[in-house]
Parts: C-alpha cells; sequence; structure tokens
C-alpha cells in the first residue's frame, strides 16, 4: 500500500476513535482491554473479508495478515466468536453485581465502602452471597473470573476480593443503548469504507452533509437543533412510508397469488435503511443554551437553572 494512503488511514482513523476512546475512559476502560478487544474483529476480518476461494485460512495465515501472534488467533479459535453480544450482557451483569456490592449493607462498611469480601463465604461479607444475590443464577467461579477479566475486582495479599471500580455503574448505561450505538457507528462506517473504494466507480451509497464552517451564536444554534428534529424527523418518516407501502404491496401480490412467499424472501438480497444525526464541535467556553424554544431569546446559566457543560 501506498505510505500517504497509511499514513492519511491512520489520521483518519484518529478523529473515528476519539469519542470511542472518550467513552472507554470515562467507564474505566484501559488501553489494553480497549485493544483486546479490538484483536476478535481481526481475525473475523481476515478470514471473512480476505478468504480465497478454495483456500483455507489457517491460523498461520490470519496471523501473518492480522500481525496477530498464532496464539491469539488459537484462543479465538478455542473460545468461539460468541463475543460480542454475549460480552454486553456479562458486562451489563457485572454492573448490577458492583451495585449491590456498593449499596448494600452485607457488603459495605462504614460511609458506604466496599468491603474486601471473603470468597468462597456465603454469609455477609462473602463474595459467595454476593454472588449469589446478584450473580443471576451465575456461580462465583464464573463471576470472579469475569469481573477480574474487566478489572472490576483483584485478589488481595491476604486473599480477599477487594473491588478495583465503580465505573462500571457510574455511567448507568443500558446494555441496548451501547449495542444500538455500535451498530449504528458500523452502519455509518460501512458506507464511508465502500465509497472511498477505488472499484466502486460511481455506485457509490448516498452520503451528504451540510455545516457552518464559521460557527454560530446560541440563538442560531437552538434554531438549528428544533429545524433538524422536526425536518429529520418528516424525512425518516417519508422514508418509512415508502418503504412500508412496497411491504404492504407484496403483501397484496401474495394473498392474490401472484407472488409466492418463498420467491419474494429469496429475492430480498439487501437491508437498507437511512440515519439522520446531527453534529455539533463546541469550543473551549462552550456552556449549553438553557431554554430549548428556539422561538424565544434562549437564557445561559440563569440562576436556579444552572448550564451544564457539555462532554465535547
Amino acid at each position: 500500500m501506498d505510505e500517504h494512503v497509511r499514513a492519511a488511514l491512520l489520521a483518519s482513523f484518529r478523529h473515528v476513535y476519539r469519542p470511542l476512546v472518550r467513552l472507554a475512559l470515562r467507564n474505566g476502560i484501559s488501553f489494553g482491554e480497549y485493544a483486546e478487544s479490538i484483536k476478535p474483529v481481526f481475525i473475523e476480518s481476515a478470514r471473512e473479508d480476505y478468504c480465497t476461494p478454495g483456500q483455507e485460512m489457517t491460523k498461520n495465515r490470519v496471523a501473518i495478515m492480522t500481525g496477530l501472534d498464532k496464539d491469539d488467533v488459537g484462543r479465538y479459535d478455542e473460545d468461539g466468536p460468541g463475543g460480542f453480544g454475549s460480552e454486553i450482557v456479562r458486562l451489563s451483569l457485572i454492573s448490577r453485581i458492583i451495585e449491590g456490592w456498593t449499596s448494600d449493607g452485607d457488603f459495605t462498611g462504614p460511609y458506604g465502602i466496599p468491603l474486601d469480601l471473603a470468597p468462597g463465604l456465603v454469609a455477609p461479607g462473602g463474595f459467595g452471597l454476593l454472588a449469589k444475590r446478584y450473580g443471576e443464577g451465575f456461580s462465583e467461579d464464573a463471576l470472579l473470573p469475569a469481573m477480574r477479566q474487566v478489572g472490576a475486582v483483584e485478589l488481595t495479599k491476604k486473599g480477599r476480593v477487594k473491588l478495583r471500580s465503580r465505573s462500571f455503574i457510574a455511567a448507568k448505561f443500558r446494555p441496548e443503548t451501547i449495542d444500538r450505538m455500535g451498530r449504528a457507528l458500523a452502519d455509518f462506517a460501512e458506507t464511508l469504507e465502500y465509497n472511498i473504494d477505488p472499484d466502486v466507480g460511481r455506485n457509490t451509497r448516498f452520503e451528504r452533509r451540510v455545516y457552518t464552517p464559521d460557527g454560530v451564536d446560541a440563538v442560531t444554534l437552538l434554531k438549528f437543533r428544533k429545524l433538524v428534529r422536526e425536518s429529520g424527523q418528516k424525512f425518516l418518516e417519508t422514508l418509512d412510508n415508502w418503504l412500508s407501502e412496497q411491504d404492504q404491496d407484496e403483501e397484496r401480490r401474495i394473498q392474490n397469488r401472484l407472488l409466492d412467499p418463498d420467491v419474494r424472501d429469496a429475492s430480498k438480497i439487501a437491508k437498507v435503511g437511512v440515519c439522520v444525526f446531527m453534529f455539533e464541535h463546541h469550543n473551549d467556553n462552550f456552556i449549553e443554551p438553557y431554554q430549548e424554544d428556539a422561538d424565544e431569546e434562549p437564557k445561559i446559566g440563569e440562576p436556579g437553572n444552572e448550564a451544564k457543560e457539555s462532554t465535547d
């Protein structure tokens, strides 16, 4: 690959990683954990996207293509790809366990400080009781390694289980919300990656954006937010209505025996959709406008209605 292309791609990746790394750091995920979660993606892409017909994508070939150790590929083969959906469920369970650990009097000391728990003890102050009470049927032997793997707990020199991070409950994310974010990012990235492929030619997917290079004031920002919400919703409803009409037309043809349902299902070759979103880049002294009604003059930082600082 041309070195200029490599450099441009790596620079572009930094823009993509920034919000993801911010999200990771906010929730106590270290670089090591982040990097470890990417390894299966490299392995799956090598095998699924670059497999030559008639040739087996061996462990050695995957390791050479991805730059990963053969041991990493071997561990993936042993554990299987069941990773991503189950990982979300596992982290959600860990969040509930930690929430019980930090709020239940059987596992906290003075001032609500989480106690170091005794492994195997099914009594107040024991990790066994914590697992029984909040582990949703999972055993202590299954939960403890999983919590150590994500850095939530560690074993002290005295052999007790110490809570290392409360960040899993800090954000209060729902697993389905995290999953939706990942799928939306994946859909958008797929479109961009497809469109820069030189072999695509003119058959690109629709992707456009409008923006102001000079910025806007608080009044205009509120008006633009309102315009995007209303116009974007109408646009998406128009597309949804059109797709619904196609489905209804097919159902009518099936009922009138003009279309075989098996033939209809076999002819569906692509799932399609459109995503509309608004982006904002704030300067360092940005304060969120308080007044949400764009038709009125906004009140910024009014006493009693404190504005919140942006996380961007």
